[in-house]
């Protein structure tokens, strides 16, 4: 059997930290479970990573940067309602492709595993996000509400949605993610 690339090995690795977390929970996630579950020996760990958080984290923050970088292609929309769809519809995208990362995400942010600085570039990820919502206050798309509400609004129910479709294993309908988005809209359009 050949040997793995250094970055198919990561990708294995990062499979096995989101398995394991997602099974275990994060403070029941061992090295050791990686290491089984990826297939790989001890020391391949620590090729990649410092340490148990070191993992934790750094998987955590390569996936949120994929998540952000997928709904800030909404940002490449002419108008303010179709950047706020495609938001929409790219997070579902994102989770169809990718539920246990989604999941990963999900049970990290309770985690509370990120150090202050890591903590800092999500923050900035979530400022960027939060312009995208200002623009829509600003041209009259959307309600002259605070950001942090319209975004509330917007993705509690697309991530309470995309959590129960990737807990049951079963995909959300196009038309049921038409219907919420649609009396969501309703919401918080202007």
């Amino acid at each position: 059997m050949p040997r793995l690339t250094k970055d198919q090995t990561r990708s294995k690795l990062r499979n096995a930290v989101v398995a394991e977390a997602i099974e275990r929970g994060f403070s029941a996630t061992s090295v050791a479970g990686v290491v089984k579950r990826a297939k790989v020996s001890a020391g391949t760990v620590y090729v990649h990573f410092a340490n148990k958080d070191d993992m934790l984290q750094k998987v955590f923050l390569e996936i949120k940067t994929e998540f952000h970088a997928t709904m800030m292609g909404a940002k490449a929309e002419a108008n303010s309602a179709d950047m706020i769809r495609r938001m929409w519809f790219d997070m579902f995208a994102f989770v169809g492709k990718q539920p246990s990362d989604f999941l990963y995400l999900e049970y990290g942010n309770s985690a509370r595993i990120l150090t202050p600085a890591q903590e800092e570039q999500t923050l900035k990820m979530t400022a960027e996000i939060s312009e995208m919502l200002q623009q829509g206050i600003k041209d009259g798309t959307l309600a002259d509400i605070d950001v942090e509400t319209l975004s509330l609004l917007l993705v509690a129910p697309a991530m309470q949605l995309a959590r129960r479709a990737v807990l049951s294993n079963q995909p959300i309908s196009t038309a049921t993610t038409e219907l919420v988005f649609q009396r969501i809209w309703r919401a918080i359009a202007a």
